[in-house]
């Protein structure tokens, strides 16, 4: 049975997609985490996708089937986890205390177990711990956060936007004592222009006319005689 969509590009964002071929602890990986083949490099952009898209339906085909060998009446979110498990980590879940719960139908109890394979390497990796916490949430029956309905709840649960103030509440200021800021020349004003508060304070000053000076007198002297005789 064909795993719901949803889940389906669930786990590809859990994996991510790279173009190119990158180590990946154990193997060499490309796509959506599959094995990295000879001669991936050579292909065009758009066709590798194609080829990745096919290889990630195949290895997921693989672990839905794996899971089934387990227990084959699971529901659909738990069956999804394991999927999702199998695909990511290999099919050695089966064979421990996880796989046990499985088989016996205790899916609490598996929900619990799952969150323990969050290593990578033999350490804990932060990564993992979030991608198997939202794993977990399937056996409950959770399914994948829809991005656009994620993107409307924040909207929803926003706060509201503060109301610009009122004249009534900039008098009310006034009167409580709140410090108001000076007021501000529009744009494209005058640099020299004045606030009303300023114009109160500084008042123009007025300069009587200046007068050219009388040099008649002056003149007359000069054309006096020096010496008398």
């Amino acid at each position: 049975m064909a795993l719901d969509p949803q889940y389906l590009d669930a786990i590809k964002g859990f994996e991510g997609y790279s173009p190119n071929a990158a180590w990946d602890y154990k193997q060499s990986s490309s796509g959506y985490g599959t094995k990295a083949q000879a001669g991936d490099e050579n292909i065009p952009p758009d066709q590798l996708k194609a080829i990745h898209e096919a290889r990630y339906q195949e290895e997921i085909a693989k672990a839905a089937a794996h899971v089934d060998s387990v227990n084959p009446n699971l529901p659909a979110g738990a069956r999804a986890a394991l999927v999702s498990l199998t695909y990511n980590a290999g099919p050695g879940w089966a064979q421990s205390g996880l796989g046990e719960m499985v088989r016996s139908g205790d899916l609490q109890g598996a929900a619990g177990r799952f969150l323990e394979y969050n290593k990578a390497g033999g350490e804990v990796n932060p990564g993992l711990v979030a991608r198997r916490a939202k794993e977990a949430a399937w056996f409950g029956g959770g399914q994948p956060a829809n991005p656009a309905q994620a993107r409307v709840a924040s909207a929803i649960m926003a706060p509201p936007a503060a109301p610009a103030p009122t004249p009534q509440a900039s008098v009310a200021s006034q009167l409580m004592g709140a410090p108001q800021q000076p007021a501000q020349p529009q744009s494209g004003g005058s640099l020299f222009e004045q606030t009303p508060t300023e114009q109160m304070q500084a008042p123009p000053m007025f300069f009587a006319p200046r007068r050219s000076p009388d040099l008649s007198k002056l003149r007359a002297a000069f054309k006096q005689p020096y010496f008398r005789g």
